[in-house]
This record gives C-alpha cells, sequence and structure tokens, in this order.
C-alpha cells in the first residue's frame, strides 16, 4: 500500500507540477482616452524537469528524482503565488493609471 501511494505522488508531481506560473506583460492602444493600455496576465510554462537523470548508480538516481519531484513540487505553488502577486500589483496601478488618464 506505501509503494503504490508514493507512486500515486510521484506521478501526480510529475504531472501537474512540473510547470510554473510566469507573468506576461501585454499592451494595447485606446483609441477613445488615446493611451496605451497595459495589463498582466498569467500563463503556465513548462519548466523542462525531468529531462534526463545522469546516475552513476541506483542510489545516485533516486536521490536525483527525489530531488526533481520535491523541486517540482515546490516550484509550481511559489511561482504561483508570486507571478499572482505581481500580477494584482501591476494590474491594480495599471488601472489607477488609466483611471486618472481617461475617467470620461
Amino acid at each position: 500500500m506505501k509503494i503504490s501511494r508514493a507512486l500515486l505522488i510521484s506521478c501526480f508531481s510529475l504531472f501537474l507540477c512540473s510547470c510554473a506560473v510566469m507573468p506576461n506583460f501585454t499592451e494595447k492602444f485606446d483609441k477613445k482616452c488615446q493611451t496605451v493600455q497595459k495589463k498582466i496576465e498569467l500563463s503556465v510554462e513548462p519548466l523542462g524537469m525531468f529531462d534526463e537523470l545522469e546516475c552513476s548508480d541506483k542510489d545516485d538516481c533516486k536521490t536525483q528524482f527525489l530531488g526533481e519531484v520535491l523541486g517540482s513540487v515546490i516550484v509550481f505553488p511559489l511561482s504561483a503565488i508570486i507571478s499572482g502577486s505581481i500580477a494584482v500589483i501591476g494590474n491594480s496601478i495599471y488601472w489607477v493609471n488609466e483611471y486618472g488618464e481617461c475617467s470620461g
């Protein structure tokens, strides 16, 4: 039972957590206000983890694989928190700036 649970957690980490959330900065011109509207959008990008493990023996492979799994489990939520904060703060500042320039 313990092996199947560990395998399930490893597969879950492999498929869902080998990505990172990244902020993308976009701009478009608003003809009505004659200003450039800026916006930050979030996208999920693959990290390229789990490519090839260079192992000298079985224990080395286990250690490297465990490091990759733990790294991927940490990277996704951390990147989501940081990128989400950047997007919320940046879009709030852009919105206040737009509202001040084009309130009519």
